[in-house]
């Protein structure tokens, strides 16, 4: 067994009050232990990593710095240094009003596609040390740690090695028993370091902690200071029978995490590895057909690619560096998963008319493969679709949602419109005499186990599936 001493915090210590208040509170696996009983959640977290990325070589972030959203008429601040929240400017603010308030803000538009590839490399770096990482918003990732202590021997090596992989020393580390617990430690990690909080002393440290760290809107929040209530610890103190009546379900949930109980539960991602290939030109180019030629010359490359003898890819991406400064991406599913680079160059063709400068750099992605013996066919069999006999529908045409093709096409629409596009009525509570509790609607992909952990009497699984997905400022 591993011996539990006192907490060891690597990086700068932050000023303030709540950072000497959680050191008295966290604990730490010391030691070679062989074996970790407990559950331990890490959070990692850049703070502003948008703005980070996008403000790299461009600006100073020392001083009055803004990003500010992209393709609107009226463009809104999304995040800024701490020298514009000086000058009153605030996230949300419309950008000619925080000009006004401070004339020296420098404005920096959302590069959105840059963004989304940074936090793919954030997210990479952990796997790369064998984290399963469940990837929130850009520069935040959830990842359960106590597989990788027998790995690196002992928590504080995972972590310090995981630090380490990342420049700048701005990257925190929180744990906790949970995803909830993990966020608000790495909250108030300090900078270049990490902090772990044990579960025994989950309710305590919470107790002091604003209400602001909830995952609500902001309208909730401020029913919550209107009813009298300033800390979590206020909330874990009401009747949660109170709390129902009053607030409903958002209101149990929100209550069981002001307790220290989040029930959620990781869902790590299967890590991205697509088949990229890309062309850079001598000058900047606008001409479509120009670029037509150069999607076919890299999709004849791709199909070569090794990766592509016993698989095919579902998606194409096209990513383009513009002469502006700027990139631009756009994604395509393809009906049927193939290797042949003519119709991949045809699937890719639409996506060119849409890029918005002349290009500097293109690159052509493949994602989403599948074995190549998938194809696509009518999901009620036949050749022509649907097969009759006489005036009723041949039940040995239908093959139900447990057939292979009815599968392949339902994972279709969700890679196309995302998982939540297709829905399953999952049964509750049949025998309940409210009709809102006999069943709810939850994700094709996640309705077997959440059926699972109804029926192994988990009847707070349905109420956290969506725990934990939102952004928590």
């Amino acid at each position: 067994m591993a011996q539990v001493t006192s907490v060891t915090v690597t990086g700068t210590p932050v000023a303030g009050v709540a950072y000497r208040t959680y050191v008295r509170y966290s604990v730490v696996m010391e030691g070679s232990a062989a074996t970790v009983d407990e559950r331990v959640v890490a959070c990692c977290w850049l703070p502003g990593f948008p703005l980070r990325v996008i403000a790299h070589e461009q600006a100073d972030l020392s001083g009055p710095v803004a990003l500010a959203s992209d393709g609107e008429a009226h463009p809104v601040v999304l995040d800024c240094t701490d020298a514009a929240r000086d000058h009153g400017v605030e996230p949300g603010m419309l950008v000619s009003r925080a000009m006004g308030c401070c004339g020296t803000l420098q404005v920096l538009g959302c590069d959105v596609p840059r963004v989304e590839a940074a936090a793919e490399r954030f997210v990479q770096r952990l796997e790369a040390h064998g984290a399963a990482v469940q990837a929130m918003e850009p520069g935040r990732a959830f990842f359960d740690a106590a597989p990788l202590v027998l790995l690196y021997g002992g928590l504080p090596k995972v972590f310090e090695r995981l630090l380490a992989s990342f420049a700048g020393g701005n990257v925190r580390i929180g744990a906790g028993p949970n995803p909830f617990v993990a966020w608000v430690a790495t909250r108030h990690a300090p900078p270049g370091g990490w902090l772990r909080v044990a579960p025994e002393e989950t309710r305590r440290m919470l107790a002091r902690m604003p209400l602001t760290l909830l995952p609500a809107s902001p309208d909730l929040v401020k029913l919550l200071h209107a009813l009298g209530l300033e800390a979590l610890g206020d909330v874990a103190a009401l009747d949660v029978h109170h709390v129902a009546d009053r607030l409903g379900a958002d209101g149990v949930r929100l209550h069981a995490l002001a307790r220290g109980e989040d029930p959620s539960r990781l869902e790590p991602r299967v890590p991205v590895d697509p088949v990229t290939e890309l062309l850079a030109f001598p000058e900047a180019v606008a001409n479509v057909q120009t670029l037509e030629s150069a999607v076919q010359l890299l999709a004849e490359r791709l199909a070569a690619h090794p990766r592509c003898v016993q698989h095919a890819p579902r998606a194409v991406i096209v990513s383009c560096v513009l002469a502006t400064g700027t990139s631009w991406s756009a994604r395509r599913v393809l009906r049927t998963p193939t290797i042949d680079a003519r119709r991949i160059a045809l699937a890719a063709r639409p996506m060119l008319e849409e890029v918005p400068a002349a290009v500097e750099r293109l690159e052509l992605m493949l994602d989403g493969f599948e074995p190549r013996a998938a194809d696509q066919r009518s999901l009620l069999g036949g050749r022509g679709g649907a097969s009759f006999a006489g005036t009723a529908l041949d039940d040995d045409a239908l093959g139900g949602l447990d057939d292979d093709r009815v599968q392949r096409g339902m994972r279709h629409v969700q890679e196309a419109l995302g998982e939540d596009s297709l829905l399953q009525v999952l049964e509750v509570e049949p025998w309940s005499r409210v009709p809102e509790r006999h069943a709810v609607l939850v994700p094709r992909g996640r309705a077997r186990d959440e059926e699972r952990d109804v029926r192994g009497g988990r009847s707070g699984a349905i109420g956290a599936v969506d725990v934990g997905r939102g952004v928590w400022n």
